[in-house]
C-alpha cells in the first residue's frame, strides 16, 4: 500500500458519496490558485461521486469512452495495455494525482487501471469539467497543469535512459516515488509500496529479479532503507546526488 503517517488524511468520512471540495485536504493539488468561494461551489456539483475499488479491481478498461477523470484520495492504482498477450504497465497513480487522463487527447483509454489495494477516488464528470471552462478560466489552466504534471512524471523515470544500470532505473523510480509523495503532503519517513516487484520490473522494462537484487542493492545507500515493500528516505537529496552520479556512470 502507499500508506504513510498522513494518509489518513485523504479519506472522506464513513459512508459518504458525495463530496465537496471545500472540505478536501487534497484541495490545494486539485482546485486552480485563487478560486473563490462560488467557483468552489460549482465544482462541488462536477465532482459529486465518491469511488472505492478493492484490491485489484478494475476501474476503467482500456478501449472504454472517456466519461469521467479521477482523482486517487487513497491508496494507489496502475496503468497497463496489453501488447498481444503480455500486459505493460506504464503508469502508477498515487494520493494527490490524476487518473484517466490518457483518454482526454482520443477520447478513448489508452490503459486499463487497476487498483494495487483499496483505493479511495473522486470522480469527475469530464462534461460537466468542460463546461465550468467558461465560467472558470484558471480551471481550465488547472487541468492542463495537471496533466502536464502527469507526463512530467513518466519521463522523469525514462529520462535515465533504457541503456541505463538496473540499479540507476530502481533508484530513479525511487526518489520519483517519494517526491511525488510529498508533493501530496505525505510523509516519506516510511513507505509500504502498494506496486509489485513485478509491476516494478513491467514498468521499467526489466527482469523481475533484476529489480529485487538492483532493490537490495539501492537499499545499502545512505539516506535509503529497503526492507521487502517498506521503503524509508532517510536523505532525498543526498539520493538525488547518487542518482545523477549513477545515471553518469
Amino acid at each position: 500500500m502507499i500508506r504513510t503517517s498522513a494518509a489518513a488524511r485523504t479519506e472522506a468520512a464513513p459512508g459518504a458519496g458525495v463530496l465537496r471540495c471545500r472540505n478536501c485536504c487534497l484541495g490545494p493539488l486539485c482546485l486552480p490558485a485563487g478560486v473563490q468561494p462560488a467557483e468552489v461551489a460549482l465544482l462541488d456539483g462536477v465532482v459529486d461521486t465518491r469511488r472505492e475499488l478493492a484490491e485489484g479491481e478494475v476501474l476503467v478498461e482500456e478501449g472504454a469512452p472517456l466519461r469521467a477523470l479521477w482523482v486517487v484520495r487513497s491508496g494507489s492504482l496502475k496503468a497497463e495495455t496489453r501488447w498481444g498477450r503480455r500486459a505493460q504497465v506504464v503508469a502508477f497513480h498515487l494520493p494527490g494525482e490524476l487518473a484517466g487522463w490518457d483518454a482526454v487527447a482520443g477520447g478513448r483509454h489508452r490503459t486499463t487501471i487497476r487498483a494495487l489495494e483499496p483505493s479511495t477516488l473522486c470522480m469527475v464528470r469530464y462534461q460537466r469539467l468542460m463546461g465550468l471552462g467558461d465560467r472558470i478560466p484558471r480551471l481550465y489552466r488547472r487541468l492542463l497543469s495537471m496533466l502536464s504534471g502527469a507526463a512530467h512524471r513518466d519521463w522523469v523515470v525514462s529520462a535515465v535512459g533504457p541503456g541505463a544500470h538496473a540499479e540507476a532505473r530502481v533508484l530513479a523510480f525511487l526518489v520519483n516515488l517519494a517526491e511525488r509523495l510529498a508533493a501530496a503532503g505525505l510523509s516519506t519517513d516510511e513507505v509500504r509500496l502498494g506496486m509489485s516487484r513485478d509491476d516494478i520490473a513491467s514498468y521499467l522494462g526489466l527482469a523481475p529479479e533484476t529489480v529485487s537484487r538492483a532493490m537490495v542493492r539501492v537499499g545499502q545507500l545512505d539516506g535509503l532503507e529497503v526492507r521487502r515493500r517498506r521503503v524509508r528516505f532517510h536523505d532525498l537529496e543526498a539520493l538525488r546526488a547518487a542518482l545523477r552520479a549513477a545515471a553518469a556512470s
